[in-house]
């Protein structure tokens, strides 16, 4: 197990959102004891600045503080690089210029996985407002097949939802992510993006009728090919 490479996380966008992450990679890792697990590096660092004030002028960039955890990171030894944030991945271009070790990329690899399982259907999206405005998740997947929700829905529920997750009141933010769910299948979405890096602590596979497409389980599934590939 030698040759395994060792993975560098980018961390703490939220805390619990890297726990999540965490947690689901040692789950999901096939071994017969301590010593056959990943070595993984994690830069667990909410002093970030918040991403969807900066992208909606109201806070700075985040770009330059991840970046230098990313290459403090690279220091330590990390092989390659994990961001289990959703909306950070606006800068993901800027930051991965300034690294000399791949970066795995989120979004593109959940599109992907959307193009082999889902192709066709309309992918209701739960996101941040920042990631809805910087469209990042419509760049990368087939013309309109996402669905986003209305105004109203986004401000009472998404948005509460996430930030109450990121305040520690995951019991309350539940059927906030639910009702937002709900409108969005009433809307037409035949499956739903988990498109927040918080949501899929609050949103599970089951909940409701639809397919769940959780970009984090995508990141973990390409972590670990990287890993020990």
């Amino acid at each position: 197990m030698s040759n395994q490479k060792i993975l560098g996380v980018i961390g703490g966008m939220g805390p619990l959102a890297t726990v999540n992450f965490f947690e689901k990679l040692v789950e999901q890792t096939t071994v017969e004891n301590d010593q056959d697990h990943p070595r993984i590096f994690i830069d667990n660092n909410p002093k970030v600045p918040d991403r969807t004030k900066a992208i909606l002028g109201e806070g700075s960039s985040p770009a330059p503080v991840i970046i230098e955890m990313a290459r403090n990171l690279h220091r330590a030894g990390a092989d390659f690089l994990a961001m289990p944030c959703v909306t950070a991945h606006y800068w993901f271009d800027e930051i991965q210029k300034q690294v000399d070790i791949p970066i795995i990329h989120m979004i593109r690899e959940t599109a992907e996985v959307y193009s082999s399982q889902f192709s066709g259907k309309k992918a209701g999206l739960l996101a941040t407002a920042g990631t809805l405005k910087t469209r990042i998740f419509q760049s990368v997947f087939p013309s309109d097949s996402i669905l986003t929700p209305e105004t109203e829905s986004q401000t009472q529920h998404v948005m509460k939802a996430i930030y109450g997750v990121k305040g520690g009141d995951v019991t309350a933010a539940k059927p906030l992510i639910l009702r937002a769910a709900d409108i969005l299948i009433h809307n037409g979405a035949e499956l739903l993006i988990a498109g927040c890096t918080e949501v899929p602590i609050i949103l599970k596979p089951g909940d409701k009728a639809v397919p769940l497409l959780d970009p984090i389980q995508v990141l973990i599934e390409c972590c670990l090919r990287q890993i020990f590939n």
